[in-house]
Protein backbone atom coordinates (compact mmCIF):
# COMPACT_ATOMS: atom_id res chain seq x y z
CA UNK A 1 0.00 0.00 0.00
CA UNK A 2 1.02 3.24 -0.69
CA UNK A 3 0.03 6.92 0.95
CA UNK A 4 1.24 10.53 0.32
CA UNK A 5 2.36 12.50 3.86
CA UNK A 6 -0.16 12.68 6.55
CA UNK A 7 0.82 14.92 9.25
CA UNK A 8 0.72 13.53 12.44
CA UNK A 9 1.74 15.46 15.59
CA UNK A 10 3.87 13.50 18.21
CA UNK A 11 3.84 14.89 21.71
CA UNK A 12 0.58 16.85 21.32
CA UNK A 13 -1.17 13.53 19.74
CA UNK A 14 -0.70 12.37 23.17
CA UNK A 15 -3.17 14.24 25.00
CA UNK A 16 -5.69 14.30 21.71
CA UNK A 17 -5.41 10.10 20.75
CA UNK A 18 -7.29 9.55 24.67
CA UNK A 19 -9.21 6.58 25.26
CA UNK A 20 -11.51 6.44 27.88
CA UNK A 21 -11.94 3.94 30.67
CA UNK A 22 -15.48 5.16 31.88
CA UNK A 23 -17.98 7.63 31.44
CA UNK A 24 -17.02 11.27 32.51
CA UNK A 25 -20.32 10.79 34.59
CA UNK A 26 -18.59 7.54 36.90
CA UNK A 27 -16.58 8.04 39.40
CA UNK A 28 -12.78 7.21 39.28
CA UNK A 29 -12.12 4.26 40.59
CA UNK A 30 -10.11 4.21 43.87
CA UNK A 31 -8.95 0.94 43.74
CA UNK A 32 -5.26 0.56 43.25
CA UNK A 33 -4.93 -2.43 42.59
CA UNK A 34 -7.83 -2.37 39.62
CA UNK A 35 -6.09 0.72 37.98
CA UNK A 36 -2.79 -0.95 38.00
CA UNK A 37 -4.03 -4.06 36.36
CA UNK A 38 -5.99 -1.85 33.75
CA UNK A 39 -2.34 0.15 33.10
CA UNK A 40 -0.33 -2.97 33.11
CA UNK A 41 -2.76 -4.88 30.57
CA UNK A 42 -3.63 -2.24 28.06
CA UNK A 43 0.17 -1.87 27.55
CA UNK A 44 0.88 -5.44 27.14
CA UNK A 45 -1.49 -5.01 25.00
CA UNK A 46 -0.97 -1.84 22.77
CA UNK A 47 2.52 -1.19 23.49
CA UNK A 48 4.75 -1.67 20.03
CA UNK A 49 7.79 -2.20 21.08
CA UNK A 50 8.41 -5.10 23.04
CA UNK A 51 9.83 -7.75 20.95
CA UNK A 52 12.36 -5.45 19.78
CA UNK A 53 13.21 -4.01 22.83
CA UNK A 54 13.73 -7.69 24.04
CA UNK A 55 11.28 -6.76 27.13
CA UNK A 56 9.07 -9.85 29.32
CA UNK A 57 6.63 -7.52 30.40
CA UNK A 58 5.05 -10.60 32.25
CA UNK A 59 8.22 -10.48 34.78
CA UNK A 60 7.04 -6.74 35.52
CA UNK A 61 3.74 -7.56 36.79
CA UNK A 62 5.31 -9.79 39.03
CA UNK A 63 7.54 -7.66 39.68
CA UNK A 64 5.65 -4.56 40.81
CA UNK A 65 1.99 -6.09 41.33
CA UNK A 66 2.69 -7.68 44.96
CA UNK A 67 3.55 -4.14 46.04
CA UNK A 68 0.62 -2.24 45.22
CA UNK A 69 -2.07 -1.95 47.50
CA UNK A 70 -4.83 1.08 48.83
CA UNK A 71 -2.57 1.56 51.87
CA UNK A 72 -0.28 3.17 49.26
CA UNK A 73 -0.32 7.02 48.63
CA UNK A 74 -1.68 9.12 45.32
CA UNK A 75 2.39 9.59 45.41
CA UNK A 76 3.62 6.36 46.14
CA UNK A 77 1.40 4.97 43.60
CA UNK A 78 2.11 7.19 40.73
CA UNK A 79 5.92 6.91 41.11
CA UNK A 80 5.25 2.64 41.47
CA UNK A 81 3.66 3.62 37.89
CA UNK A 82 6.03 5.37 36.91
CA UNK A 83 9.22 3.15 37.70
CA UNK A 84 6.99 0.34 35.89
CA UNK A 85 6.78 2.36 33.02
CA UNK A 86 10.45 3.49 32.59
CA UNK A 87 11.20 -0.26 31.91
CA UNK A 88 10.04 0.17 28.28
CA UNK A 89 13.13 2.71 28.25
CA UNK A 90 10.74 4.96 25.24
CA UNK A 91 10.41 8.93 25.62
CA UNK A 92 6.91 8.35 24.42
CA UNK A 93 6.11 6.49 27.72
CA UNK A 94 4.94 7.98 30.98
CA UNK A 95 2.51 8.62 34.10
CA UNK A 96 0.11 11.66 33.84
CA UNK A 97 -2.08 12.88 37.04
CA UNK A 98 -3.79 15.97 38.48
CA UNK A 99 -0.25 16.24 40.68
CA UNK A 100 2.70 15.17 38.84
CA UNK A 101 4.00 13.83 35.60
CA UNK A 102 6.34 11.46 34.38
CA UNK A 103 8.00 10.67 31.34
CA UNK A 104 11.39 8.75 30.48
CA UNK A 105 14.08 10.37 29.56
CA UNK A 106 17.02 8.52 29.55
CA UNK A 107 16.46 7.85 26.06
CA UNK A 108 20.05 9.90 25.44
CA UNK A 109 22.23 8.98 27.86
CA UNK A 110 23.44 6.00 25.57
CA UNK A 111 26.29 8.18 24.08
CA UNK A 112 27.62 11.62 24.59
CA UNK A 113 26.64 14.64 24.70
CA UNK A 114 28.12 15.80 21.03
CA UNK A 115 26.81 19.38 21.53
CA UNK A 116 27.85 22.66 23.23
CA UNK A 117 25.65 25.82 22.04
CA UNK A 118 27.99 28.22 23.85
CA UNK A 119 30.87 26.71 22.09
CA UNK A 120 28.75 27.64 18.75
CA UNK A 121 27.84 30.88 19.53
CA UNK A 122 31.24 32.58 20.62
CA UNK A 123 33.02 30.68 17.56
CA UNK A 124 30.90 29.96 14.78
CA UNK A 125 27.98 32.65 14.88
CA UNK A 126 30.04 35.48 16.52
CA UNK A 127 27.23 36.54 17.85
CA UNK A 128 23.39 34.68 18.42
CA UNK A 129 22.21 37.03 15.48
CA UNK A 130 20.51 35.69 12.16
CA UNK A 131 17.29 34.37 12.78
CA UNK A 132 14.71 33.46 9.89
CA UNK A 133 11.38 32.44 11.63
CA UNK A 134 12.36 29.05 14.01
CA UNK A 135 16.07 28.94 12.11
CA UNK A 136 19.51 30.31 13.39
CA UNK A 137 21.34 30.65 10.27
CA UNK A 138 24.85 31.86 9.03
CA UNK A 139 27.39 31.56 6.41
CA UNK A 140 30.67 29.22 7.63
CA UNK A 141 33.91 28.33 5.74
CA UNK A 142 34.36 32.03 4.12
CA UNK A 143 30.98 31.63 2.84
CA UNK A 144 31.35 28.31 1.06
CA UNK A 145 28.95 26.62 3.50
CA UNK A 146 25.62 27.54 4.50
CA UNK A 147 24.81 27.16 8.31
CA UNK A 148 20.59 26.25 9.32
CA UNK A 149 20.11 25.80 12.89
CA UNK A 150 16.45 24.22 14.15
CA UNK A 151 15.84 23.09 17.89
CA UNK A 152 12.68 22.23 18.39
CA UNK A 153 10.22 20.47 16.15
CA UNK A 154 7.41 22.19 18.00
CA UNK A 155 8.19 25.75 16.51
CA UNK A 156 6.56 26.13 13.01
CA UNK A 157 8.11 28.00 10.27
CA UNK A 158 6.42 29.61 7.04
CA UNK A 159 7.44 28.54 3.60
CA UNK A 160 8.38 32.04 2.95
CA UNK A 161 10.83 31.61 5.95
CA UNK A 162 12.67 28.71 4.09
CA UNK A 163 12.35 30.58 0.60
CA UNK A 164 14.44 33.00 2.17
CA UNK A 165 16.84 30.77 3.97
CA UNK A 166 16.94 28.61 0.65
CA UNK A 167 17.70 31.95 -1.64
CA UNK A 168 20.10 32.82 1.10
CA UNK A 169 22.38 30.29 0.34
CA UNK A 170 21.61 28.92 -2.81
CA UNK A 171 25.19 30.04 -3.92
CA UNK A 172 27.42 27.98 -1.45
CA UNK A 173 28.89 24.54 -1.98
CA UNK A 174 26.43 22.90 0.68
CA UNK A 175 23.87 23.47 3.74
CA UNK A 176 24.57 22.07 7.14
CA UNK A 177 21.07 21.97 9.10
CA UNK A 178 21.90 21.32 12.71
CA UNK A 179 19.10 19.42 15.02
CA UNK A 180 21.17 18.39 17.32
CA UNK A 181 19.59 18.02 21.08
CA UNK A 182 15.70 18.43 18.94
CA UNK A 183 13.53 16.18 20.99
CA UNK A 184 10.75 16.98 18.19
CA UNK A 185 7.23 17.97 18.18
CA UNK A 186 5.41 18.03 14.91
CA UNK A 187 6.16 15.86 12.35
CA UNK A 188 4.52 18.13 9.88
CA UNK A 189 7.55 20.13 10.24
CA UNK A 190 9.65 17.42 8.55
CA UNK A 191 7.61 16.83 5.48
CA UNK A 192 7.46 20.77 4.76
CA UNK A 193 11.41 20.55 5.28
CA UNK A 194 12.01 17.37 3.66
CA UNK A 195 10.38 17.90 0.23
CA UNK A 196 12.54 21.34 -0.03
CA UNK A 197 15.22 18.87 -0.49
CA UNK A 198 13.39 16.11 -2.77
CA UNK A 199 14.36 16.47 -6.19
CA UNK A 200 11.93 13.13 -6.95
CA UNK A 201 9.45 11.73 -5.43
CA UNK A 202 10.94 9.62 -2.55
CA UNK A 203 9.87 6.60 -0.10
CA UNK A 204 10.77 7.62 2.94
CA UNK A 205 9.18 4.78 5.02
CA UNK A 206 7.10 2.14 6.07
CA UNK A 207 4.73 2.56 8.84
CA UNK A 208 1.97 0.00 10.87
CA UNK A 209 -0.28 -0.11 13.55
CA UNK A 210 -1.39 -2.80 16.80
CA UNK A 211 -4.31 -4.32 15.39
CA UNK A 212 -4.56 -6.83 18.53
CA UNK A 213 -3.27 -7.82 21.68
CA UNK A 214 -0.71 -10.17 21.21
CA UNK A 215 3.00 -8.29 20.60
CA UNK A 216 3.74 -8.95 17.34
CA UNK A 217 0.22 -8.25 15.84
CA UNK A 218 0.16 -5.53 13.22
CA UNK A 219 -1.11 -4.18 10.20
CA UNK A 220 0.91 -4.93 7.35
CA UNK A 221 2.77 -1.90 6.50
CA UNK A 222 1.94 0.99 4.73
CA UNK A 223 4.58 3.40 2.27
CA UNK A 224 5.08 7.04 2.77
CA UNK A 225 6.66 8.96 -0.04
CA UNK A 226 7.53 12.50 -0.15
CA UNK A 227 6.27 15.03 -3.36
CA UNK A 228 9.37 17.50 -4.04
CA UNK A 229 8.14 21.05 -3.52
CA UNK A 230 6.03 22.99 -6.26
CA UNK A 231 7.79 25.60 -8.15
CA UNK A 232 6.62 27.92 -6.56
CA UNK A 233 8.81 27.17 -3.47
CA UNK A 234 12.20 27.68 -3.74
CA UNK A 235 14.04 24.07 -3.39
CA UNK A 236 17.45 23.59 -2.76
CA UNK A 237 19.56 20.16 -4.93
CA UNK A 238 23.38 20.46 -3.94
CA UNK A 239 25.03 19.13 -0.92
CA UNK A 240 23.38 18.52 2.13
CA UNK A 241 24.60 17.29 6.01
CA UNK A 242 21.79 16.67 8.76
CA UNK A 243 23.99 17.43 12.06
CA UNK A 244 22.19 14.68 14.41
CA UNK A 245 23.37 13.34 18.34
CA UNK A 246 21.78 11.19 20.98
CA UNK A 247 18.93 13.87 22.15
CA UNK A 248 17.35 13.61 18.33
CA UNK A 249 14.27 12.35 19.00
CA UNK A 250 10.87 11.94 18.18
CA UNK A 251 9.60 14.03 15.27
CA UNK A 252 13.60 15.00 14.40
CA UNK A 253 14.56 11.45 14.21
CA UNK A 254 12.03 11.45 11.88
CA UNK A 255 13.60 14.26 9.68
CA UNK A 256 16.60 12.20 9.93
CA UNK A 257 15.15 8.96 8.75
CA UNK A 258 13.28 10.85 5.52
CA UNK A 259 16.03 13.13 5.03
CA UNK A 260 18.86 9.94 4.51
CA UNK A 261 16.97 9.00 1.56
CA UNK A 262 17.84 11.74 -0.40
CA UNK A 263 20.80 11.36 -2.36
CA UNK A 264 22.47 14.79 -1.70
CA UNK A 265 21.72 14.25 1.76
CA UNK A 266 25.13 13.12 4.54
CA UNK A 267 24.22 12.53 7.97
CA UNK A 268 26.70 13.52 10.23
CA UNK A 269 27.34 12.91 14.12
CA UNK A 270 26.21 10.45 16.20
CA UNK A 271 23.12 8.12 16.14
CA UNK A 272 20.02 9.85 17.29
CA UNK A 273 17.53 8.66 20.04
CA UNK A 274 15.25 7.02 18.58
CA UNK A 275 11.73 7.54 19.12
CA UNK A 276 9.61 6.77 15.63
CA UNK A 277 6.72 5.15 17.78
CA UNK A 278 3.14 7.35 17.93
CA UNK A 279 2.44 7.88 21.05
CA UNK A 280 -1.42 7.63 22.38
CA UNK A 281 -2.52 8.33 25.52
CA UNK A 282 -4.66 6.15 27.53
CA UNK A 283 -7.26 7.06 30.96
CA UNK A 284 -7.25 5.08 33.46
CA UNK A 285 -10.00 3.88 35.93
CA UNK A 286 -8.68 6.76 38.01
CA UNK A 287 -8.95 9.49 35.87
CA UNK A 288 -4.77 9.28 35.63
CA UNK A 289 -3.04 8.25 31.78
CA UNK A 290 -0.74 6.42 30.53
CA UNK A 291 1.06 7.32 27.57
CA UNK A 292 3.53 4.85 25.17
CA UNK A 293 3.73 3.99 21.40
CA UNK A 294 1.35 2.41 19.71
CA UNK A 295 2.66 1.99 16.27
CA UNK A 296 6.36 1.20 14.45
CA UNK A 297 7.84 3.41 11.79
CA UNK A 298 9.38 1.08 9.99
CA UNK A 299 12.77 2.39 7.43
CA UNK A 300 12.65 1.37 3.73
CA UNK A 301 14.34 -2.01 4.17
CA UNK A 302 10.91 -2.55 6.87
CA UNK A 303 12.79 -2.57 9.93
CA UNK A 304 11.82 -1.73 12.99
CA UNK A 305 15.03 -1.24 15.04
CA UNK A 306 15.44 2.53 13.88
CA UNK A 307 12.86 3.07 16.92
CA UNK A 308 16.15 2.77 18.74
CA UNK A 309 17.89 5.50 16.74
CA UNK A 310 18.94 6.28 13.22
CA UNK A 311 22.82 5.55 13.03
CA UNK A 312 24.74 8.53 10.75
CA UNK A 313 26.41 8.11 7.10
CA UNK A 314 29.47 9.66 9.16
CA UNK A 315 30.19 8.57 12.82
CA UNK A 316 31.87 11.32 14.70
CA UNK A 317 32.14 12.67 18.08
CA UNK A 318 32.94 16.13 19.73
CA UNK A 319 36.85 16.01 20.91
CA UNK A 320 37.91 17.11 23.91
CA UNK A 321 40.73 18.58 22.23
CA UNK A 322 38.75 20.37 19.64
CA UNK A 323 36.12 21.65 22.61
CA UNK A 324 39.05 23.26 24.18
CA UNK A 325 40.26 25.21 21.12
CA UNK A 326 36.40 26.27 20.33
CA UNK A 327 36.02 23.72 17.49
CA UNK A 328 33.00 21.46 16.95
CA UNK A 329 34.26 18.47 15.61
CA UNK A 330 30.73 17.38 14.01
CA UNK A 331 30.48 20.86 12.31
CA UNK A 332 34.33 20.92 11.24
CA UNK A 333 33.52 17.23 9.35
CA UNK A 334 30.08 18.69 7.97
CA UNK A 335 32.34 21.89 6.41
CA UNK A 336 34.76 19.25 5.35
CA UNK A 337 32.20 16.43 3.67
CA UNK A 338 30.90 19.54 1.59
CA UNK A 339 33.87 21.39 0.49
CA UNK A 340 36.04 18.26 -0.11
CA UNK A 341 35.80 17.22 -3.94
Amino acid sequence: MKKLIQPIIFIAAMFSLVSCASSILEEPSTDKKEVFEYAWKTIDERYSFFELKNIDWDAVYSRFEPGISNSMTDEQFFDSLAVMVDVLKDGHTGVTSPFNSHFYIGFFTRGLENYDHRLIVDNYYHSWGNRKGSFYHTALAENQVGYIAYSDFSNSFTDEDLDYLLTKYKDTKGIIIDIRNNFGGSIDNVFKLTKRFAKEKTLLYRSRTKTGPGHNEFSEPVETWIEPADSSKVSYYGKVCLLTNRKVYSAATMLTLSMRELPNVTVVGDTTGGGLGLPIGVELPNGWQIHFAGNQILGVDGSPSYEMGVPPDIQVDMKKEDMENGVDTIIETAIKAITSN
